[in-house]
């Protein structure tokens, strides 16, 4: 290992880039003068697990049928460009709701809890007035070994029917499902995280009403029609967190057979390219390299099924808006928690590996104050979305929020320099050329994007690469002294 390498692990492993414990102080913030309640439109936040950026048509992909959040796009402003800065569900959730790092809201890796003391977009918009609604996955807690009945934390939601996995829980989604029948309950049940087989995939056994996906759409739309019955002229943020398409797969028959016969894009791999990475992270890379191309193309199709049934109950959700007479009222914000590989370079899932799959995630916003029909390129992160909201509603940012606001981005403006992730043992910079990425060992990878779009060949230990391997070291180090946390406030000299 050189000394660059050795340093920027030496900092790993240290504490300069480690998580640091939760500091943001529970400060809500009123909406400026003169604004007044009726004036602020209504927030539909979208979000998928394991949906990435290509998984909407409208992003490039003919092959995916997706066309609901295809309209979203075509109406409003998809951003091509955008990822996470963790590399599981609830750092990135946390993330979003927060427009803080890891680091510094303290969710570095799932199985952590959320901090109850982190301001939430949801506090600062109940603050403002709005009535505010969770609907499915929220994943602020630990699954493992927690009783899914017993009372969330809040985390500012007025109403919350919870259900963070498809049907192995008795939260209020397997309550709900004992409600229709011990029939619908059972074909509805899928095994514990841990227990799931590798490329788990089958059709749902029960009617397509019963999925997890349509009981989130469902869940929703009666979280709508209700806040308009009972709050008449009160603006209302509602989060539709689906599962979907996150494995196991189990589509309904009817979303599995608009692939039948369909061709689906190539994967990305090539066969030498595990040779040219780390030792460490090499070995983790081999598990699927003789998985017949059958068995990857039957999973690949499930899972193009699973984002089509999701784009179905998210065009529920849609025309239920536009039939209650409130769309040019009301604000779509979709978004995804990270990605997965799906077979590109022979993975699947999701990891901290150094992998756009998992990594770049789809962003969309549609409503009043957004251009329509813009595609932007420009790089943003998930801790964008929280800033960019209250821009759009005049209400201050939270002391401790470290995202942008991408208004500008969507009126063709620039967006940001570099991407930065963090995991519990590695960090990764991504810039429109290329990608750098350490872990505590001080194993490096690098990708050039100019001669390698699909990351198929690490040239960190190329000579030719010395001078970009190095602005990228640099880079990532001043980056990851920026992120520091802001909070606390130094608010004396001494």
């Amino acid at each position: 290992m050189n000394r660059a390498a050795w340093l920027i692990a030496t900092a790993l492993c240290c504490g300069l880039l480690l998580p640091q414990s939760a500091r943001a102080q529970a400060e809500f913030f009123p909406p400026d003068p003169g604004i007044k309640m009726d004036e602020f439109p209504n927030i539909v936040l979208i979000t998928g697990d394991h949906l990435r950026w290509d998984h909407v048509a409208a992003n490039g992909n003919d092959a995916i049928l997706t066309p609901h959040m295809d309209r979203l796009a075509r109406e409003g402003v998809t951003f091509r460009s955008h990822f996470t800065v963790g590399v599981a569900c609830a750092p990135n959730r946390a993330s979003l709701m927060t427009g803080r790092y890891p680091h510094a809201h303290g969710v570095i890796s799932n199985g952590i809890q959320m901090p109850q003391d982190e301001v939430t977009l949801t506090h600062v918009l109940r603050k403002a007035g709005y009535y505010t609604g969770q609907m499915g996955k929220l994943h602020f807690l630990p699954h493992k070994d927690r009783d899914h009945r017993e009372p969330h934390p809040p985390y500012g939601f007025h109403q919350m029917r919870l259900s963070d996995e498809p049907g192995c829980y008795d939260d209020a989604y397997g309550r709900w499902l004992w409600a229709q029948g011990e029939d619908a309950r059972e074909k509805a049940r899928v095994t514990m995280p841990g227990e799931r087989l590798q490329f788990e995939h089958y059709v749902f056994e029960g009617e397509d009403s019963t999925t997890h996906a349509s009981w989130v759409a469902t869940e929703t739309l009666t979280f709508i029609d209700d806040t308009l019955k009972r709050h008449p002229g009160r603006p209302f943020f509602v989060h539709a967190g689906f599962y979907a398409p996150h494995p196991p797969l189990n589509p309904p028959a009817s979303a599995l057979a608009l692939y039948e016969g369909r061709k689906l894009p190539p994967r990305r791999y090539s066969a030498d390219e595990v040779s040219l990475l780390p030792q460490n992270l090499a070995r983790s890379m081999t598990a699927l390299l003789e998985t017949p191309e059958d068995t990857w193309d039957s999973y690949r199709k499930y899972f193009y099924a699973m984002v089509s049934h999701l784009d179905e109950n998210i065009g529920r959700i849609i025309d239920a808006v536009e039939q209650a007479g409130i769309a040019n009222r009301t604000l779509f914000v979709l978004t995804s928690d990270h990605g997965d590989y799906l077979g590109d370079h022979n993975l699947y899932n999701k990891s901290a590996r150094p992998y756009d799959g998992a990594l770049r995630i789809p962003l969309i916003f549609r409503g009043p104050g957004v251009p329509a029909n813009v595609v932007s390129d420009e790089l943003v992160e998930i801790v964008d979305v929280m800033p960019t909201l209250l821009e759009m509603l005049e209400l201050k940012l939270p002391k401790g929020n470290q995202g942008m606001s991408l208004m500008p981005v969507m009126q063709g403006g620039p967006g940001r320099e570099l991407i930065y992730m963090q995991a519990m043992s590695n960090r990764m910079v991504r810039t429109q050329s290329a990608k750098y990425w350490i872990d505590a060992d001080g194993e490096e990878v690098l990708f050039d994007y100019s001669t390698d779009p699909h990351e198929l060949r690490n040239v960190a230990q190329s000579p030719q690469h010395a001078s970009l391997l190095n602005t990228l070291r640099v880079q990532l180090i001043r980056k990851a002294i920026s992120a520091r946390d802001p909070l606390p406030e130094r608010i004396r000299p001494y």
